[in-house]
């Protein structure tokens, strides 16, 4: 008795952990576009090259405030008196340290110091772009998760056509043709949602890769278009992204660590001094000895260099000046398309839909009671579900313009 009770106990074990273990596996993640953009900025490949290239650029600091080594110079020998036939080991030890002028030591670390905010702004640059990137992803998808729903439905309502003129030609109420109409319109349908759903496949798929693979492969996306009112102006918008675009800011610290560059090389015509100091012991005597040694800038006066980073600068000045003008051009061209779609949106919602739903319910109740055919009545529906989805299409391209100009503003 006591071991069919220990079967019995181990047998419902058994089933509770397998009906969790399934339950658990059959569980789908939903996420919200706040954490898929949340997980791509921590899983995206190219986010970790990103953080490698600051500890590139924060090495370089270092190595700009760095002193010259000192150098330490020995030399020995045998050597033979002139007074005598005495002979015995000779040495000297020399130690010589340079001192490189404090203003270019200065201008090297400034150059470096504003060379790794480029490199931050770099990082931001791409960030901004990326959160791009997974917006215009998440909209697609939902895009076209709404023309698979549109699809899927179209299917089930040919479906039951097919069943109600089947039922009609047995009972001869309808021609021969209506059947063949109603058949060709179901494959068409399900060739419809098999392409609606391939699509939605890609999209996942995308998406998934853009975030560095980080999600399971059955997850989900919960959330809709973002239809909501952009907050400013065009024209202060432009403003905002004049100042506030970290491509704008990092071609502004490009020009400063140019003309960081460019003073220290007109500083670098300065020599560097070599101070020295000797020691000699030979067989018979011991000297001691201090010196210093500078290079002449007689011949070459770093000309080169000067003209090179001159010219590094005003080209740096020229990009920033191309460069706010193409993100002010970008932004007013991102709102043009937001006034577009919102207008869109707008005749959809006050006319177009609704319109096209009373015309699939006139000819709905025109087929059901005989007065029109079977071909009026697929026109109408194909004409509303071609409704919708260019109303959706309006919907993801306001969505689309709006993330536009957060991407233009330098807004995630």
């Amino acid at each position: 008795m006591k071991r069919s009770n220990s079967i019995s106990l181990f047998v419902l074990f058994l089933f509770f952990c397998i009906h969790g273990v399934s339950a658990t596996a059959g569980e789908v993640k939903t996420y919200t576009l706040e954490e898929l953009l949340g997980i791509a900025r921590e899983n995206n490949p190219e986010v970790r090259a990103l953080r490698e290239n600051l500890t590139i650029g924060r090495g370089l600091v270092i190595s700009s405030m760095a002193y010259p080594n000192p150098e330490i110079e020995l030399e020995g020998g045998v050597g033979s008196s002139l007074e005598d036939d005495a002979t015995g080991g000779e040495y000297s030890l020399g130690i010589a340290q340079s001192f490189e002028w404090p203003r270019k030591r200065f201008l090297r670390r400034k150059a470096q110091e504003v060379g790794l905010e480029v490199r931050r702004y770099e990082n931001d640059i791409f960030l901004v772009e990326l959160a791009y990137r997974v917006k215009r992803a998440f909209y697609k998808l939902v895009l076209n998760e709404k023309e698979a729903e549109i699809a899927r439905e179209n299917l089930d309502i040919v479906k039951k056509l097919l069943d109600t003129v089947k039922a009609r030609v047995e009972a001869g109420e309808s021609p021969e043709f209506e059947l063949v109409k109603a058949r060709v319109e179901s494959l068409k349908a399900e060739k419809d949602l098999k392409r609606a759903e391939k699509k939605v496949m890609i999209a996942r798929r995308k998406l998934r890769a853009l975030l560095g693979n980080a999600l399971p492969e059955g997850f989900s996306i919960k959330g809709d278009f973002y239809t909501g009112p952009v907050e400013y102006t065009k024209e202060s918008l432009v403003d905002m992204a004049i100042k506030n675009h970290p491509l704008v800011l990092k071609k502004k610290e490009e020009i400063k660590q140019k003309n960081y560059i460019l003073e220290k090389e007109k500083v670098s015509v300065i020599p560097d001094i070599t101070f020295r100091g000797v020691y000699e012991n030979e067989l018979d005597k011991r000297s001691y000895g201090v010196g210093l040694s500078v290079s002449i800038p007689l011949w070459y006066q770093k000309k080169g260099e000067i003209v090179r980073a001159g010219g590094e600068l005003s080209m740096a000045r020229a990009e920033l000046f191309s460069t706010t003008i193409e993100i002010a051009l970008a932004v007013e061209e991102a709102y043009r398309n937001y006034e577009i779609a919102l207008a869109q949106i707008d005749l959809f919602e006050k006319g177009l839909i609704g319109q096209a739903q009373e015309a699939l319910r006139i000819a709905e109740l025109s087929y059901k009671y005989g007065e029109s055919g079977i071909l009026d009545y697929l026109d109408a529906q194909r004409v509303y579900r071609e409704t919708l989805f260019s109303y959706n299409l309006a919907r993801f391209e306001l969505s689309l313009a709006i993330a536009q100009i957060d991407r233009f503003i330098g807004r995630e």
